[in-house]
């Protein structure tokens, strides 16, 4: 699976046959445009579930999200399993936050998930290769705290920081990456502009978390 940042917490993550979109809605929120996306899958961590029409219609995306592979784009804002290409996704009744399988490589994504997070509703996820974790500890988003308890719940192999202060973000409660990198003192930490991710490219004798800032 291949792993890029779009911008926030919007991620595109490709598989063999199928493309991902994390939260393109939230973009907007901080002054952020989306570019025009093929994709096959949305997914909504935070948009209202009683939403009976087409997610991306509500939001005007139609013209900027077209469907990759797939007739059509398959939007997920609710809870339940899917299968789509060789992709499990799963997302539990009251989370915000999505499993995502692809073979032996599992990615978690928790870009809408807040203070009001119970960090105890993930020990028992199994082996996450990638955790995705909003790091900005703003009003809107897990504290530091909290933060910290997740990453040692899930113990995942690799952490991706997304929802931190940054250029063009139009939101000054949250912190930037250096401060994140300080506050937890990470020492294994890297940037690159994808992420390429199989179970290979995990070290089993791998001792602490491994932090990438995708840019």
């Amino acid at each position: 699976m291949k792993i890029k940042r779009v911008a926030w917490s919007t991620f595109l993550l490709t598989s063999e046959n199928i493309t991902v979109l994390t939260d393109p809605v939230l973009l907007a929120n901080v002054g952020l445009t989306l570019p025009k996306s093929k994709v096959d899958i949305c997914l909504f961590s935070n948009y209202p579930s009683k939403i009976q029409t087409s997610v991306l219609a509500d939001t005007k995306l139609t013209n900027k999200i077209v469907p990759d592979k797939r007739e059509s784009v398959m939007e997920i804002s609710t809870p339940g399993e899917f299968e789509v290409g060789g992709l499990m996704i799963r997302r539990g009744i009251e989370d915000k936050f999505f499993i995502i399988d692809e073979k032996t490589v599992r990615v978690v994504y928790m870009g809408g998930t807040d203070n009001t997070f119970d960090p105890n509703s993930v020990k028992d996820l199994g082996d996450v290769d990638v955790l995705i974790l909003p790091v900005g500890d703003g009003v809107n988003f897990m504290d530091f705290d909290t933060v910290e308890k997740v990453i040692s719940n899930i113990d995942p192999a690799i952490l991706i920081p997304c929802a931190y202060k940054e250029e063009g973000v139009k939101n000054a409660t949250v912190k930037t990456k250096e401060e994140f990198i300080q506050h937890f003192g990470f020492g294994n930490v890297r940037e690159e502009s994808y992420l390429n991710i199989n179970k290979k490219s995990v070290e089993e004798d791998q001792k602490s978390v491994e932090v990438i800032f995708l840019t």
